[in-house]
């Protein structure tokens, strides 16, 4: 005759069962990786950064442009994770060509900062850019994306040594970043 109460048996498989679902779904969180959503570039970005975020203006010169940009960073281990912007000032919000200018040569900086080759042509604003070079004389790599609005230039970059971050945690950063102002954003 079976019992429909307590079995000594039963409360083993439970607990195996739930110490095994939460060690899957704790493998799963790294303590390096403490992701938080976080307003940047003056609002216009919205992105989901790995850790505590900092942020540095300087001065940039690009594509005979000088302009003020802002780079907000997280960095776990030595991998880095920013989205760099500019306001662009208001005779270039209304100049297409000029916009794109811009964020071509925002784009071949991610090739010449690693020492790589810039393809020609380039890939489109928005893509996915991919890059393997060096940095002194260690190989660094580069995965980012820059996107031109009216108001802003932006770059959304995940950097660092050999092969240190998952393309988990890069693709999910990369992802992670709106740009408001965008067509289908």
């Amino acid at each position: 005759m079976t019992s429909r109460g307590f079995h000594p048996g039963g409360w083993r498989k439970r607990l195996t069962g739930i110490a095994l679902a939460t060690c899957i779904v704790l493998a799963g969180c790294t303590p390096e990786y403490n992701w938080r959503e976080v307003v940047v570039a003056d609002g216009h970005v919205q992105a989901v950064f790995p850790a505590r975020v900092d942020s540095e203006t300087r001065t940039l010169l690009l594509a005979g442009q000088t302009l003020p940009f802002t780079l907000a960073v997280a960095q776990v281990n030595q991998t880095m994770f920013a989205v760099g912007s500019a306001p662009l000032p208001s005779a270039l919000g209304l100049d297409r060509a000029a916009r794109e200018k811009l964020g071509q040569a925002l784009m071949r900086s991610l090739y010449t900062n690693v020492g790589a080759a810039v393809p020609t042509p380039l890939p489109s604003l928005g893509e996915d850019v991919a890059v393997t070079g060096r940095v002194g004389q260690r190989t660094a790599w580069v995965r980012g994306r820059v996107w031109v609005t009216d108001s802003m230039v932006v770059e959304a970059v995940v950097s660092g040594p050999g092969d240190e971050a998952s393309e988990e945690e890069v693709t999910r950063f990369l992802r992670g970043v709106q740009v408001k102002g965008l067509a289908g954003q």
